[in-house]
C-alpha cells in the first residue's frame, strides 16, 4: 500500500452526494441549533445546577456540538468543490489544523462511547448508592471527563503517524493519504466497535434490570429518577444503533459482504450513522424531560411574543 496524494481542489461531486448533503443539512442545521439551545438552557438554568446528571448531559452536548461541527470540516466539505476555499483558508492561516481535525473522528469515536456509557453508569450508581452518588459525581466530575479524553486518545498509539496529512503545496490544497496506517486504524476501530457494542449492551441491560427491581415510593422525586433512567437507556439504545454500523463497516473490510452501492456511499452513510447519535440527545430529552420541555416551550413563547411586539411597533410607525 503506497502513499498517494489527492489534489483537493480538483475534486468532483455527483448528484447523489449533493442530494445526500441537502438531506443532511435539512435535519442537521435545526438539530444543531436545538443542541446549542439546550446546552445554554441547562448551563444557566438554576434547576439544573445541583444535579450531577445534567452536568454529564452538558458534557454530552458539548462533545456532540464539536463532533457535528468537525464532521463538516474534516469530512463533508471536501466532497464539494465550491467549499474547498474554506478548507484552504483554514490551512493557510492555521497550518496543520486540518491534519489534526481529520484525526478527531477517530478520537470522537471513543468519546461517543463514554458519553453514552457515563449516563448509564450514573443511573446505576443512583440506584445502588442513592445517598452518595451525587457527592461522588460532583466531586470527581472533572477527573472523569479528563480520564475519558485521555483514554480516547490512547488507541492512537496502536498505529503510527497520521492517517492523512493536509497542506498547501505549490499553491494547491493537497491531502496525503497513508493507506497502511489507515488500515491499521480501521482494524483498531473494528476491535473497539465490537467491545463497545458488548459493553454498552451489558450496561444497558444491567441498568434496566436494576431499575425494574428497585422498589421506590410513588413520589415526584421517584418520577424524576424514572425519567432520567429513560433518558440514559434510550440514549444507550441509539448509541447501539450507531456502533452496529461501525461493526458492519469494519466486518466488511474483512469479508466484503456489503453491496457495492453501500461501499461507494460509505463516507456519506458513515456521517448519517454518526448524526443519528450525535443529534439525538435533544430529542430524547424533549420527550422524557419535563423541565427541558417547559423551558424550551417557554423560551419559544417569549421569543414569539418579542417578535410580535417588534412587528407591532414597526407597523405603528
Amino acid at each position: 500500500m503506497e502513499n498517494f496524494t489527492v489534489f483537493m481542489e480538483n475534486v468532483t461531486v455527483d448528484s447523489t452526494t449533493e442530494i445526500l448533503t441537502y438531506i443532511q443539512l435539512s435535519y442537521g442545521v435545526p438539530s444543531f441549533i436545538q443542541m446549542v439551545l439546550y446546552f445554554f438552557i441547562i448551563l444557566f438554568g438554576k434547576k439544573y445546577k445541583k444535579s450531577s446528571f445534567y452536568r454529564l448531559v452538558l458534557f454530552d452536548l458539548c462533545t456532540n456540538i464539536f463532533v457535528y461541527a468537525n464532521t463538516w470540516i474534516a469530512i463533508r466539505l471536501e466532497m464539494h468543490p465550491s467549499m474547498i476555499f474554506i478548507l484552504k483558508a483554514v490551512e493557510y492561516y492555521i497550518p496543520g489544523l486540518l491534519t489534526a481535525l481529520k484525526y478527531f473522528p477517530y478520537w470522537f469515536f471513543h468519546m461517543h462511547f463514554w458519553t453514552a456509557a457515563l449516563l448509564t453508569i450514573h443511573r446505576m450508581t443512583s440506584i445502588a448508592f442513592p445517598y452518595a452518588y451525587e457527592n461522588f459525581w460532583n466531586r470527581y466530575f472533572w477527573g472523569v471527563v479528563l480520564l475519558c479524553c485521555v483514554y480516547s486518545h490512547a488507541p492512537k498509539y496502536l498505529w503510527t503517524a497520521w492517517l492523512y496529512q493536509v497542506n498547501i503545496w505549490n499553491g494547491q490544497l493537497v491531502c496525503v493519504n497513508f493507506p497502511g496506517t489507515l488500515k491499521a486504524a480501521i482494524n483498531v476501530v473494528a476491535a473497539f466497535s465490537v467491545t463497545y457494542f458488548c459493553l454498552n449492551l451489558a450496561l444497558g441491560l444491567s441498568c434496566a434490570r436494576m431499575a425494574s427491581r428497585k422498589i421506590e415510593a410513588t413520589s415526584s422525586k421517584s418520577n424524576i429518577k424514572k425519567k432520567l433512567n429513560r433518558i440514559a437507556l434510550t440514549y444507550s439504545v441509539v448509541y447501539t444503533a450507531e456502533v452496529i454500523w461501525s461493526v458492519l463497516n469494519a466486518a466488511n473490510g474483512f469479508w466484503n459482504f456489503l453491496p457495492a452501492f453501500f461501499v461507494k456511499l460509505n463516507t456519506n452513510l458513515l456521517v448519517f450513522a454518526s448524526d443519528l447519535f450525535t443529534l439525538s440527545l435533544p430529542f430524547i430529552m424533549l420527550i422524557f424531560d419535563t423541565n427541558i420541555r417547559q423551558d424550551v416551550f417557554g423560551w419559544c413563547r417569549r421569543t414569539r411574543q418579542v417578535s410580535q411586539q417588534g412587528t407591532t411597533v414597526f407597523v405603528s410607525h
